[in-house]
């Protein structure tokens, strides 16, 4: 058969071609074939010039080629007469081409004669429409096996290759579909290719083809539009063009090579920021949860870094909350799947971020779920969990009920982490947290003390600064002592020394709080373990807050009866940096130039001197202290302060000032440095308290005769006057100077002239005043008239010639009766001063 077919003639050869065909269609006859040479034959023939013949021989060929070990010999000779009849108008001709191409492709060593042969085109040509389905079916699936080659999958591309099969994606069979989606899949595997296939607008075929009830369709859809999404420049364009929602389709397909693919699609696709709200718009969000139920690790792992992705977004985060969709979170935080686990804790991170999202998470009980993940053994879910507790913490409507749920014992655990990251969200959640003082009675009950503390000593900066946040909120407490006596102090000195500032300022208002108050012996405790020393080396710091905390933290300390306590600054030499601090406004203005300083003045920071001052005030009840003061210059420090400041730095000045006035050595100072003026101006204040001060310090001074006449120059008597008329604590001081004043003759007269006398009489007559003040009022006022009357002129000596010549005039007769007002007034008070005697002389009888 194998010699007619070769030599015989066309009628012949026709009749021998067909047979070997009709016999080539059993398996069995292939090794006879080839044996004889048929298979060599057979591929010559099938370009022969004859239809019927070459198309015969084609038949032949292609059944030849159903047993692999004859592809060798078709490969060799045969590939371009496939090529031929691929171009073929004969229809059986083109059908047997593309089926020999279906056959001869799956042997990948075949590719590089087909694609030398310009195989692709042939195969481009017979997948176009025609009325022959099967033809095209053959040569897709011949094309598809063609396009897995990874050398040729760019030629493809160059020739045409991706609008050839987007065409036939288009075609309403849903075979061809799947076998051109088939081929598309295979191209969209390389990088480089990914961009082209959506410029040949493939996502339109694939779309539509998700909406069949097809699952092969559904394989080759959901890994298209997988691999597509495998180039971040696809996709804003992949969700523009409406892939969400046929990936929410293919999510409710129950084929786990689908579930997998799909939830790869959504997590590369939520990757872009610019399309998440509309991704969850789409009900994306729905897709994943709904692929969450599948048993595959992949597929979880694909949904958890979708839903992570999405939460990153705050408008998602919050519609998510909206929506009432935390349940799903709180779901996966409970999961065994450690990667649902540390999605949740992503997620919930990623909620706590927005205000708004806090109050709902708490609704939507998601506390719970976020404790669990704290204690989780995985690093990194408690990692995000802690960051959680600690941005819900922040808010101060939750913190109930974070407490509620016992956050508490799980900080105290959890702070023992190593980890930096950890330690610092925990630091940060108890420095918020111990605002309340509910809840610091709480963390002291709970035993938590002893985490702060080990957080104190972290390496983190950040949770040192939050753990000694921590400890000054809860210093401010009613456990002052029992913080004290669990070993905080050391800390504390410890981290005052660490150079942050924020560090620094926190430590110095804990030891402040620690020391303010008879809590125990908590002063001296501070005193015992060295906390001065760093206090005094921090109120030399250039930081303004550090400079401030730490002069209060000695004014703290020191406040109170106890004296030494007082001259332990001395000692450590703390004295100076307080006076230099009560001094700074001087000291700096005088550099600044002139036309600048009015403004220097209103934006200084009046708090630092003012505690200053009032720390000058508090040491200088101690004698030793307070000459030291004054000898480094305090006096002049407080004067110019008490011009410059507001009324707080004035009460602080008036105090110090109180201090020094007492003792008699100190008044030459307090002259030389302008302290009487200065203490004049504050008496004129409408503040009581600057009254009261200024009072004080004047009624003291007054006692020194070298300055009773200089007061009273310097307008004294104006405001010790109406200090008098008022019911304030100091009428009882600016008597006491006025009484002291009237000591003197010569101040006499512009007493009675500022009205002294009626404020006298007035005080004198006072059921609020105690007696022994009335009666030197008395006799006080008995001193002015006796001096009042001397000064009066006399008739016959003293008086003008014109009064002796008109004894009768109006003007004598003035006079006269001026006189005996006097007299009776001097009898009248003779006599009251008496009585008030002979009554104290009973009373004390009586006592005794």
């Amino acid at each position: 058969m194998i010699y007619l077919a070769e030599a015989g003639d066309n009628d012949v050869v026709r009749q021998t071609v067909g047979a070997i065909a009709n016999l080539a269609e059993n398996v069995d006859t292939h090794e006879y074939i080839a044996m004889a040479g048929g298979v060599k034959a057979m591929v010559t023939l099938s370009s022969h010039e004859e239809v019927d013949i070459h198309r015969e021989a084609s038949r032949a060929v292609s059944n030849l080629l159903s047993s692999f070990r004859h592809h060798n010999a078709v490969i060799a000779d045969g590939v371009g007469a496939l090529v031929q009849l691929a171009h073929s108008k004969d229809e059986e001709c083109s059908y047997q081409a593309a089926l020999s191409f279906r056959k001869l492709l799956p042997n990948i060593q075949s590719h590089d004669k087909v694609v030398g042969e310009d195989g692709f085109k042939a195969l481009f040509h017979l997948i176009k429409p025609s009325n022959n389905i099967d033809k095209q079916i053959q040569a897709a699936t011949a094309l598809r096996d063609l396009c897995a080659n990874e050398e040729y999958k760019s030629l493809c591309m160059e020739l045409s290759g991706g609008h050839a099969l987007v065409h036939l994606a288009r075609q309403p069979d849903e075979a061809l579909q799947a076998l051109a989606l088939s081929a598309i899949r295979h191209l969209s595997i390389s990088d480089d290719l990914k961009g082209p296939l959506l410029h040949e607008k493939v996502l339109r075929p694939v779309i539509r083809c998700t909406a069949f009830k097809n699952e092969d369709l559904h394989l080759q859809c959901a890994g298209i539009l997988a691999n597509l999404t495998e180039r971040p420049e696809n996709l804003f364009i992949m969700v523009e063009g409406g892939v969400v929602p046929g990936l929410v389709v293919l999510s409710r397909i129950l084929n786990d090579e689908v579930r997998q693919d799909t939830a790869r699609a959504l997590a590369n696709l939520s990757t872009n920021e610019d399309t998440r709200f509309t991704m969850y718009q789409q009900d994306a969000f729905d897709a994943l949860i709904q692929l969450s139920r599948s048993d595959n690790e992949m597929t979880q792992r694909y949904v958890a870094s979708g839903i992570k992705y999405l939460a990153y977004d705050p408008k998602v985060r919050v519609q998510i909350a909206v929506d009432e969709k935390l349940e799903f979170i709180v779901e996966i935080a409970n999961s065994s799947l450690l990667e649902y686990r540390r999605t949740a804790a992503s997620a919930m991170s990623s909620f706590s971020r927005h205000e708004e999202s806090k109050p709902l998470m708490v609704r939507q009980s998601c506390v719970p779920a976020l404790l669990t993940l704290c204690v989780d053994t995985d690093l990194q879910t408690q990692r995000d969990a802690m960051y959680t507790v600690a941005n819900l913490a922040d808010c101060l409507e939750l913190q109930g009920d974070l407490v509620r749920h016992g956050i508490i014992s799980v900080l105290g655990t959890v702070g023992k982490s190593g980890d930096a990251v950890v330690q610092r969200d925990v630091a940060r959640a108890f420095s918020t947290l111990s605002v309340p003082d509910d809840t610091k009675t709480l963390i002291m009950t709970n035993d938590s003390l002893p985490t702060v503390l080990y957080l104190a000593k972290s390496l983190d900066i950040a949770c040192q600064r939050y753990s000694t946040l921590t400890l000054c909120n809860l210093c401010s407490g009613e456990h002052k002592v029992r913080i004290v006596e669990e070993g905080a102090v050391r800390p504390l000195i410890f981290l005052s020394r660490f150079p942050d500032t924020e560090i620094q300022k926190y430590a110095s208002l804990s030891i402040a709080e620690l020391g303010l108050g008879g809590f125990g012996d908590n002063k001296s405790r501070l005193i015992r373990e060295g906390a001065i020393r760093p206090l005094v080396d921090l109120m030399r710091f250039p930081d303004k807050e550090v400079q401030l905390t730490s002069s209060l933290a000695i004014n703290s300390i020191t406040l109170g009866t106890d004296l030494a306590n007082k001259a332990s600054v001395m000692t450590q030499t703390g004295c100076e940096p307080l006076v230099q601090l009560a001094s700074r406004t001087t000291d700096e203005s005088e550099r600044i130039p002139i036309a600048l300083k009015a403004e220097y003045n209103r934006n200084l920071d009046e708090e630092i001197v003012r505690s200053a001052i009032y720390a000058l005030g508090t040491l200088a009840e101690n004698e030793e202290v307070k000459n030291r003061l004054v000898e480094l210059g305090g006096v002049i420090a407080v004067v110019k302060q008490l011009n410059l400041g507001d009324i707080e730095v004035r009460r602080a000045c008036g105090y110090y000032l109180c201090t020094l006035s007492e003792q008699i050595e100190y008044h030459n100072d307090l002259a030389r440095e302008g302290a009487l003026e200065a203490l004049v101006a504050l008496a004129k204040q409408e503040d009581g308290e600057c009254q009261e001060y200024a009072a004080f310090s004047l009624a003291h001074i007054a006692s020194n005769r070298d300055y009773q006449v200089k007061l009273v120059d310097m307008g004294v008597i104006r405001p010790l006057v109406t200090m008098m008329a008022s019911n304030a604590e100091s009428r009882h001081y600016a008597g006491l100077a006025l009484l002291k004043l009237a000591d003197n003759f010569e101040n006499h007269l512009r007493i009675a002239e500022q009205g002294g006398i009626q404020a006298l009489l007035r005080l004198g007559r006072s059921r609020s005043s105690d007696e022994q003040l009335q009666y030197k009022a008395a006799l006080t006022v008995g001193h002015l008239a006796t001096n009042a009357v001397k000064l009066l002129p006399h008739y016959g000596s003293t008086l003008p010639a014109s009064a002796h010549s008109n004894a009768s005039s109006i003007g004598a007769g003035a006079h006269m009766m001026t006189k005996i007002r006097a007299q009776a007034a001097a009898e009248k008070g003779r006599k009251s001063t008496t009585e008030y005697m002979q009554k104290s002389a009973t009373d004390e009888h009586e006592e005794s």
